[in-house]
């Protein structure tokens, strides 16, 4: 009897939270090296951006810097569409967001087509992108390769990838 009730009650028994280390946040960002390069009204868009999929190193950064500079997506639940009430996780994935988060999972850098870049341009145009910036990510090289092949060849800019792509945005 007693044995029954132990293994009835266990699953309400806590558990630890599982706690993974975050990349530290490249000093380009936390130090502000970022503002030169985002006009008002233009975002600083994190590699890769946010989606609905996962975490964005975006998510830590902006939380520790205080929200201090303005990046697509993010986190909240709303409705799919104005003809679609249902409840959705995040702002609505954009193509770019979804190849790079790919990437990120897999490392596996993909054949970009003239087809991938002009989409990623209309992405970034929606995003209102100013620059593209990546801290650090297990699989980041094949992310890197993937991000120059769509918009051009980045720079290292203090601890950070960087990619100026406020021409490309308009």
């Amino acid at each position: 009897m007693g044995g029954a009730v132990a293994a009835a009650l266990l699953p309400l028994a806590p558990t630890p939270i599982r706690a993974v280390p975050a990349w530290p946040v490249p000093a380009f960002v936390a130090d502000g090296g970022w503002r030169p390069y985002v006009p008002a009204g233009r975002t600083l868009v994190p590699v890769p951006p946010v989606t609905g999929a996962g975490a964005s190193p975006a998510t830590f950064w902006s939380a520790r810097t205080g929200l201090a500079f303005p990046a697509p997506g993010g986190y909240f639940i709303g409705p799919r569409s104005a003809g679609d009430a249902t409840a959705r996780w995040g702002a609505p994935d954009r193509p770019t967001s979804l190849l790079l988060r790919r990437v990120a999972e897999t490392g596996e850098v993909p054949v970009v087509t003239d087809a991938d870049r002009r989409q990623a341009v209309a992405d970034l145009r929606h995003w209102r992108a100013a620059v593209l910036v990546q801290g650090g990510l297990h699989r980041g090289d094949a992310v890197r390769r993937t991000v120059d092949q769509l918009v051009g060849p980045g720079r290292e800019v203090d601890g950070a990838w960087v990619w100026d792509v406020r021409a490309l945005a308009g």
